[in-house]
C-alpha cells in the first residue's frame, strides 16, 4: 500500500502549490500573485491626474449616462485656502524666461484687443452699480480641474471684487471636472452630449460645450464655498437651458431663502437659448435642482452676486482642441453669449493638437476658423489666445520638449495677429525651450510630461494675471485714468 500523502490528490494539491508559488520568484510577477506576501509592503495607490491625450478621438453622436458626482477637492486638484489677496510663491528664477518681464507681456500688435475687456474693468474698478466683469476661460484638461483659472479668479476678485464663482457644468461629464471654491455634485439620471464626443445633432452645447438631458428625478446642487475662504457669497443662481417643444419642469430649491417652485422648459417656438434667475438673499446659500417632469435640456448653473466684481468662468473639456468648437451651431453660441456677455473670452488649447497628425500643416487656418466663429457669436468682447503649456517626451538624451509645441505656439501667435487679437506665451512663460523637464524635476509638473501640478499651475496663474494687470496699468494710463 503507498502512502497515504503520495496518493493522485495529494500530488495535485502540491502541483497547484507550486505553480500559485511561481509569481512570488520574481519582482515583474507581481501582478499574477493571488494575495501580497506577509514580507511584501502594502501596495501604493496612484495619484489620479488627467490622462495625456494618447490620439484623436473619432466623433460619434448620442448621449453618454453619467454616474452620481461630486466637486471634491484634493491635493491633486485643488488650491491650498489663503487669505484673500495671497500671492502664490513667485516662481523660481531658473524658470522665468530670459528675456525677463517683458516677454511676458501680452502681445497686442494692435494696440486695441483688449480694449472692450479693459473698459469693463475700469467701470468695476470704480464701483460703479451692475459693473461686472466676466471672463470666460476655454481650454483643455488644465481647466477641466479649475488649473490656472482658479487662481485667475482668486486673484482678480481679490483686486476688484468678487461677483460670483461663475459658471458650473450640471454634472461632472468627465472624472477630472473640479472647479475650486464652490460646493457641486449630482445625482444619477442625467446623461450628456459633448462637443467632444459622443455628439448631439443640433449642435447646441451650450456655454460649456456640454448638454445635459434629465430623467424624472435626477437632481444636482449648487452652493458657495465651505471649505476655503473664498467663494463665500451668492445672491442669484442663473439656470442656463434651452427652451424645447419637448421639454420638461424643473423644480428648484433653496433652504436658506425658504424657495420651492417650478419652471417650465417647453416652448412652441423653437430652440432657443433661456436663463432662470434664482434670486437669494446675498450669502452663503444652496440650490437644489431637480427635473420634475419631461426630459429637459439643461446646460449649468452660474452663481452671481448684484455688485460690481469679477466672475471668471472656467469652461475646461478633456481632450478637447480648439476646432471642436466649430461643432456649435453658430446662431445658437451667439445666443448663449449674449445671455452670459462676457467681457474677456481666452483661447487656451494646444496639448491635444500635439497628437494630431499632420496638425503643423493645417492648423492656422483651424484656428483662424474658430477665432472668426467666436467673434461673430461675441463681438462684444475682447478676446485672448493662450499658447499651450510646454510638453516633454523622453528621448535617448533625456526630457526635451516636443517639436510641435513650439510649431503650434508659432502658428497661435500669427492667428492672434491676423485677426487683431490679443496673445500670451504660456510656453515661454514657464521658460520655454526645456522647461517641463525642469518643472517636472521641482515637482510643478506630472510625471506624464504634459500637466502642471496645482502648484505649477498657481505659479501660471499668477503670472498670467500680472502681465493683465500691467496691460490693464498702461490702458488707463492712456486713457488718463488714475
Amino acid at each position: 500500500m503507498s502512502h497515504p500523502l503520495l496518493g493522485k490528490t495529494s500530488a495535485t494539491a502540491a502541483v497547484m502549490l507550486a505553480l500559485l508559488a511561481v509569481p512570488y520568484a520574481h519582482p515583474k510577477l507581481a501582478p499574477l500573485r493571488v494575495v501580497r506576501a506577509p514580507w511584501e509592503p502594502p501596495p501604493v495607490t496612484a495619484v489620479a491626474e488627467p490622462e495625456a491625450p494618447t490620439s484623436t478621438p473619432v466623433l460619434t453622436h448620442g448621449e453618454t449616462k453619467l454616474e452620481a458626482s461630486k466637486n471634491e477637492a484634493t491635493v491633486t486638484n485643488a488650491l491650498p485656502d489663503k487669505p484673500a489677496g495671497g500671492a502664490p510663491a513667485p516662481a523660481p528664477a531658473a524658470l522665468l524666461p530670459a528675456k525677463g518681464k517683458a516677454a511676458l507681456a501680452v502681445e497686442d500688435p494692435s494696440g486695441k484687443a483688449l480694449d472692450a475687456f479693459y473698459a469693463q474693468l475700469a467701470k468695476t474698478r470704480a464701483k460703479q452699480p451692475g459693473a461686472v466683469t466676466r471672463v470666460m476661460h476655454h481650454g483643455d484638461s488644465v481647466i477641466t480641474s479649475d488649473y490656472i483659472s482658479g487662481t485667475l479668479r482668486r486673484k482678480m476678485q481679490a483686486e476688484w471684487g468678487d461677483a460670483g464663482h461663475g459658471f458650473l457644468l450640471v454634472a461632472n461629464p468627465w472624472e477630472w471636472y473640479f472647479h475650486n471654491d464652490v460646493g457641486h455634485g449630482a445625482g444619477e439620471g442625467w446623461s450628456s452630449s459633448r462637443i467632444v464626443g459622443p455628439l448631439v445633432k443640433d449642435g447646441m452645447y451650450g456655454l460649456g460645450g456640454v448638454t445635459f438631458t434629465g430623467q424624472p428625478g435626477a437632481t444636482a446642487w449648487f452652493s458657495t464655498s465651505d471649505r476655503t475662504s473664498f467663494g463665500k457669497k451668492v445672491s442669484r443662481f442663473d439656470v442656463y437651458y434651452l427652451e424645447t417643444a419637448s421639454g420638461g419642469e424643473v423644480e428648484v430649491k433653496v433652504a436658506s431663502a425658504s424657495l420651492n417652485e417650478r419652471f417650465s422648459t417647453k416652448g412652441e417656438g423653437g430652440k432657443v437659448s433661456r436663463v432662470k434667475s434664482i434670486p437669494v438673499p446675498d450669502g452663503e446659500a444652496k440650490l437644489q435642482l431637480k427635473v420634475a417632469s419631461g426630459t429637459p435640456r439643461l446646460f449649468g448653473v452660474a452663481l452671481e452676486r448684484d455688485v460690481p466684481g469679477v466672475v471668471y468662468d472656467a469652461i475646461g473639456i478633456n481632450g478637447a482642441r480648439a476646432e471642436l468648437w466649430n461643432g456649435m451651431d453658430g446662431a445658437h453660441w451667439g445666443e448663449q453669449m449674449q445671455l452670459r456677455k462676457p467681457s474677456l473670452v481666452v483661447l487656451q488649447f494646444g496639448t491635444n493638437e500635439s497628437e494630431a497628425p499632420g496638425i503643423a500643416g493645417n492648423y492656422e487656418a483651424t484656428l483662424k476658423a474658430v477665432v472668426d466663429k467666436l467673434k461673430a457669436a461675441a463681438p462684444n468682447a475682447s478676446i485672448l489666445v493662450l499658447a499651450p503649456l510646454d510638453r516633454a517626451e523622453n528621448t535617448e538624451g533625456g526630457m526635451r520638449t516636443k517639436p510641435v509645441i513650439k510649431k503650434l505656439v508659432a502658428a497661435q501667435r500669427n492667428v492672434a495677429r491676423d485677426t487683431g487679437v490679443a496673445f500670451w506665451n504660456t510656453f515661454e512663460a514657464m521658460g520655454g525651450e526645456g522647461s517641463m523637464a525642469t518643472w517636472v524635476k521641482k515637482g510643478l509638473a506630472g510625471s506624464d510630461l504634459t500637466h502642471p501640478s496645482p502648484q505649477g499651475a498657481e505659479i501660471i496663474g499668477d503670472l498670467l494675471y500680472r502681465s493683465l494687470s500691467a496691460g490693464f496699468d498702461t490702458w488707463r494710463a492712456a486713457h488718463g485714468m488714475p
